[in-house]
């Protein structure tokens, strides 16, 4: 430490020192604290240091270490500051400067500090522990997730035999040889090097969780509804049914596979705008764009509830729905995760031309780049999905019901009725008073802006723009046909052909290209433009294929089926007909035990794709069995014929003799 007018002259200014609140001092305490630091705002105002002491009654002599004291930095980087002034505070670790005496083992008598002193002697030692403390001894040795006290401990023993250190000598003089000394100090390591040691050592969740709470204001602000949504899917934590009406006419359940939830939620308001129940296991770009699609341009309306006691809240639903004006209203940014669905060009080219918004990729794993949606889930687990009796829970070790996949079938938890408790849990989630919308419900503070119309306007598509623009997938396909064969002009689409009158006619388009505006979620007919730009008018898919509305999913499936000849489908085969009976007759275990989950699933999603009941299965009828020709049993000893024969048994007779 330099002279006085050095050490002012590169200090920090006295008005910008940490301050300390002596309310909860006693007298004494307080005195001296307030004399200690009135001293040093006079030492730090040039004050001579004997008028200090006579004005304060600290020593002049002490006042250089007092305030070497303010001046030293932290535990937190800043400097002690006023903290330096408090009675008995230590702003230093405490250091042993005696020998440790020679106690018999089990007895603690005088050990205080010895850790500090071995180290203090084998300064790398120190330097080696606090390495594999924060995980960071990857370079010297194989890593160890999470290092346990005692494994430092034993490194710690081992540092000190390869130094030297003989049994007479402490830690080994000890009946614990200095474990607690070492749980001490991992513990003091790991909470001063809190957020570099809880990224090397814990799990996603603590990770995420050390993004928020920092006290620093997050770039992105949204101060309006529809400035932003959050996007994600959630896979429901219970098993559920489908009804399963068997040959016989009776009627069981059927376990399907894991269903997905993706939500749309308002981030201002918190509000759900979409949701929508994905029938597979995994979700995929089609969903993504389907659920914003509904966003965009869905009504919501209250299902019919077949579930009794069940109702909608007064005044609940979707906004799309219960608020004047909010239907076909777009949001200006979307917030996404890294999932690969949300990374598809599906989504990140065609829906944002559609809806002009922007999108903010998150990390994966990070919930709280989205908190509005990963609350509502959470919230929906808690109250709908973690009460039912075919519960999974967070994980097997959390919550997880007893024999789930069972009981969802004995308690007949059917997935339609899950659906009607979902949109009444949405509706009910948008009705309830939230902390922080200041006790308004998310309804209320949409409509708190719809209802001042001079600061607050919902941007919708422009006028005479169709709902759909911008959705459709464009491609190009040849025409073909052949005059001499006598083949009319179409085109080609997954192995479908498409034609209509006009272009049936049109054989001088054989060859040429045409521009296809190609709807993915029915493919029964494209749109066809000529190369420039003409409308060439509907092209309908031929046979049964343009009947029955089917996505381009379910063809590629019908299309891969057919390719490895598990299914035939003629022209007077309905294709989607075909599939759902091929994929109920595949057995699960019991031959008696109707479809496995995985065909189950994708037999609701079929229906559900083609807008009819998907409350319960059809078993196929069955098929009957070959006749087989009766046997014919014959006395060995007469050579009579005992087998009862057929009436035309003898009339098939040749060569009777």
């Amino acid at each position: 430490m330099g002279t006085r007018q050095e050490v002012i002259k590169d200090s920090l200014p006295i008005d910008l020192w940490p301050s300390v609140l002596d309310a909860e001092f006693d007298d004494e305490r307080r005195e001296q604290f307030r004399a200690q630091s009135e001293a040093m705002r006079l030492y730090f105002s040039f004050v001579p240091v004997g008028e200090i002491e006579q004005r304060t009654g600290v020593s002049q002599t002490s006042l250089p270490r007092l305030a070497k004291r303010c001046l030293k930095l932290a535990d937190d980087g800043r400097i002690h500051g006023f903290r330096a002034c408090i009675p008995y505070l230590r702003t230093g670790q405490y250091s042993r400067t005696t020998e440790l005496p020679h106690a018999p083992p089990g007895e603690r008598a005088g050990m205080a500090g010895a850790l500090g002193l071995v180290l203090k002697r084998f300064p790398d030692i120190e330097q080696l522990l606090g390495k594999y403390t924060k995980n960071e001894a990857k370079r010297l040795a194989v890593p160890e997730h999470k290092l346990r006290p005692c494994d430092l401990h034993r490194v710690f023993l081992r540092c000190l035999a390869d130094k030297g250190v003989g049994p007479t000598e402490w830690p080994f003089t000890t009946k614990y040889r200095g474990l607690r000394s070492i749980q001490q100090f991992m513990k003091e390591t790991l909470d001063r090097n809190f957020a570099r040691t809880t990224i090397a050592r814990e799990d996603s969740v603590a990770r995420a969780h050390l993004s928020v709470g920092t006290g620093i204001f997050s770039l992105l602000n949204f101060e309006e509804p529809y400035d932003a949504v959050e996007i994600d899917a959630y896979k429901m934590e219970a098993h559920v049914t489908v009804a399963f009406r068997t040959p016989e006419g009776l009627e069981t359940d059927l376990r399907l596979d894991r269903l997905n939830l993706i939500a749309v939620v308002d981030r201002f308001s918190s509000a759900v705008l979409a949701y929508t129940v994905v029938y597979r296991p995994e979700v995929n770009a089609d969903d993504i764009l389907k659920v914003i699609r509904d966003a965009a341009n869905g009504t919501w309306a209250p299902m019919d509830l077949t579930i009794p006691d069940l109702r909608y809240p007064k005044g609940g639903g979707l906004p799309s729905g219960v608020i004047e004006g909010a239907q076909g209203a777009f949001w200006s940014a979307t917030l996404f995760d890294g999932a690969l669905a949300h990374l598809s060009s599906a989504v990140h080219a065609r829906a944002r031309a559609a809806l002009g918004f922007a999108i903010n990729w998150g990390p994966v794993a990070h919930f709280e780049r989205r908190p509005n949606v990963e609350r509502t889930f959470n919230q929906i687990a808690r109250t709908l999905f973690k009460r039912l009796p075919s519960t999974t829970g967070a994980s097997p070790q959390s919550g997880r019901a007893d024999e789930a996949e069972r009981k969802a079938v004995e308690h007949r938890v059917r997935a339609a009725e899950v659906e009607q408790l979902l949109d009444v849990a949405f509706a009910q989630h948008n009705a309830t008073p939230s902390e922080g919308l200041s006790q308004l419900t998310p309804l209320e503070a949409i409509r708190y802006f719809v209802d001042r119309p001079e600061r607050f306007e919902f941007r919708k598509r422009p006028a005479g723009t169709p709902a759909e623009a911008g959705f459709k997938q464009y491609e190009s396909a040849v025409v073909r046909g052949d005059r001499k064969a006598g083949r009319r002009p179409y085109i080609q689409v997954d192995r479908v052909h498409y034609t209509n009158p006009v272009l049936a006619t049109s054989g001088h388009l054989i060859g040429t290209r045409l521009l296809l505006e190609v709807d993915e979620d029915d493919m029964r007919q494209v749109r066809a433009y000529l190369a420039n730009g003409a409308e060439l008018g509907f092209l309908k898919a031929h046979g049964k294929w343009g009947v029955t509305k089917h996505s381009r999913r379910t063809r590629k499936a019908i299309n891969s089926l057919i390719t490895k000849r598990l299914i035939t489908v003629t022209t007077f085969d309905d294709p989607m007909q075909v599939y759902m009976r091929h994929l109920a007759t595949q057995k699960g275990k019991r031959s008696s035990s109707g479809p496995r989950p995985k065909q189950a699933t994708e037999i609701v999603r079929l229906k559900k794709e083609v807008g009819v009941n998907a409350q319960s299965i059809q078993a196929p009828p069955p098929v009957p069995e070959p006749v087989s020709p009766p046997r014919r049993v014959i006395d060995e000893m007469r050579g009579r014929l005992l087998s009862e024969a057929p009436s035309e048994f003898f009339t098939k007779v040749k060569n009777r003799r």
